[in-house]
């Protein structure tokens, strides 16, 4: 898959984008870096979320990294830790699985990195297609 938008409409519904900031994957091993992408207001649902590689990843290592969506800065409650990949160009996407889709009005959306310590060329950001419930 390629394309920062990758998405097909099934539906009348409109779609809002949170993504996170550039991400470099090789922070040090087991480092963590945690930013919150979205605070809500209203109840919404996650239809699609998956990594964008905004930065070539190498052939060996990415996939050491893993990225992590939850309702709790460090959480996983949206989606559990995802490998990054190896021989990623610009723009390719890593397809993310959500484990429970749904955030309560007044909740917020976070992403988790795990880095590694070699150099490894690569970044990406963490982008989350959401709608709102009502």
């Amino acid at each position: 898959m390629s394309g920062l938008l990758n998405i097909k409409p099934t539906s009348n519904k409109v779609l809002n984008v949170a993504m996170s900031a550039d991400i470099n994957i090789d922070n040090g091993s087991g480092t963590t870096l945690d930013e919150v992408i979205l605070v809500t207001d209203r109840a919404l649902t996650i239809e699609k979320a998956y990594i964008y590689y905004t930065e070539a990843t190498d052939t060996t290592g990415a996939a050491s990294a893993n990225a992590k969506i939850g309702t709790a800065v460090g959480g996983a409650q949206i989606v559990a830790a995802t490998a990054l990949e190896v021989s990623q160009a610009v723009g390719d996407t890593t397809s993310m699985t959500l484990v429970n889709p749904s955030v309560a009005a007044g909740g917020m959306i976070a992403v988790r990195h795990t880095g590694i310590a070699a150099t490894e060329a690569g970044k990406y950001r963490v982008v989350v297609l959401y709608s709102f419930n009502d």
